[in-house]
């Protein structure tokens, strides 16, 4: 047993290496209004530039190398290859970006708030002030999407178009999980001024990740169908960070409550997701066991302007069911996610004037 567990740690342990940015990828560290450096990452358009700046956002638990873990796994490099410069972003306290440092004035706790309210304009602002558009468009995967809704919500402006992946807007709709997170989840995030060990755990786990290729975790998270089991361990190595404490008890509420509002409850996201004007794509994935469909469907069914809905599926297409994280790791994702995307932002730079 002894020597069978240290061949499986061995093995996995060689496949545990960090794959560094490429040369020609460049790095940013703008400021927010309070105190933060968040860590952006540009790719220049392989060749003529055919339509706005892209800004990429990962989702909780997560940062910037989500949507660029690889050559062949890059939301960001592939926009660069057709013709779009795309820009990367960490949040605040993952990644690259600023962690909490009291002695700096980096306090915790860290709420969802503070990534609607001055993350997301201080990389929108610094992208449109580095490359000179009026405007750019956005993706974002899982919270990324959320907080694209909460900043459009409240009047944000900056962005041409958005596009949303497995965003959901309910967190009490389905999962069989709901009376499990109200019972732990307020035991397990005893506190909002902590840094859950997300990081720490997910480095613990790696080597045994394509130990099971398809067991009731994996298709948790993913689709084997659709990622291959080592990506997914790449990403568990280097993509994931430490999840705020903050965060996590604010999105709790979701569960306990069904309403996606601010952290005093007195904005109500979904109510106020009607007043949207900015075009949305809403993408969803028939097997996402995190963002449920018809959660996804929820905040799709909010917006005011004009909206798209995608639902990533055999039956409209697709070579394999998606889950959660095949939407932007997945191996056939630059054609069945990327490009549909890429054709949305295409139809409004031709259908909307500046």
């Amino acid at each position: 047993m002894r020597s069978a567990l240290a061949a499986v740690l061995l093995s996995g342990c060689a496949a545990l290496q960090v794959v560094p940015l490429p040369p020609h990828a460049e790095r940013y560290r703008p400021r927010t209004s309070d105190g933060w450096a968040l860590s952006l990452v540009r790719y220049r358009p392989a060749g003529e530039p055919n339509g706005r700046p892209v800004l990429l956002c990962h989702g909780i638990s997560a940062n910037e190398r989500n949507m660029d873990l690889d050559e062949d796994h890059s939301m960001a490099r592939w926009f660069a290859s057709q013709g779009r410069e795309a820009w990367t972003m960490s949040l605040r306290a993952t990644g690259a970006s600023d962690g909490p440092d009291p002695a700096q004035g980096r306090r915790l706790p860290i709420f969802f708030d503070d990534y609607w309210q001055h993350d997301l304009p201080t990389a929108i602002a610094h992208v449109r002030a580095v490359t000179g558009a009026d405007a750019i468009d956005y993706a974002g995967h899982s919270m990324g999407g959320m907080v694209a809704y909460a900043y459009l919500s409240q009047g944000g402006g900056g962005l041409h178009a958005v596009a949303t992946l497995g965003a959901p807007t309910r967190l009490d709709w389905g999962t069989g999980l709901e009376a499990l997170l109200r019972q732990l989840g307020p035991k397990v995030v005893a506190s909002p001024d902590v840094q859950l060990p997300s990081r720490l755990g997910a480095g613990l786990a790696a080597p045994f990740m394509t130990v099971v290729r398809d067991g009731p975790f994996q298709r948790f998270f993913y689709n084997p169908e659709s990622t291959d089991p080592a990506t997914w361990q790449r990403l568990v190595v280097y993509g994931t960070a430490d999840t705020a404490g903050g965060t996590a008890r604010q999105l709790l509420s979701l569960v306990a409550s069904g309403r996606f509002t601010s952290k005093d409850g007195h904005l109500d996201f979904r109510a106020d997701m009607a007043r949207i004007t900015t075009p949305v794509l809403v993408v969803a994935a028939r097997l996402d066991r995190v963002a449920l469909t018809p959660a996804v469907m929820d905040g799709y069914r909010a917006l005011g302007g004009p909206r798209q809905w995608l639902l990533i599926t055999r039956a409209n297409g697709a070579l394999g069911e998606y889950g959660h994280m095949d939407l932007v790791i997945g191996e056939r994702a630059p054609d069945e996610v990327f490009r549909p995307v890429l054709d949305f932002f295409n139809q409004h730079e031709r259908s909307r004037s500046p």
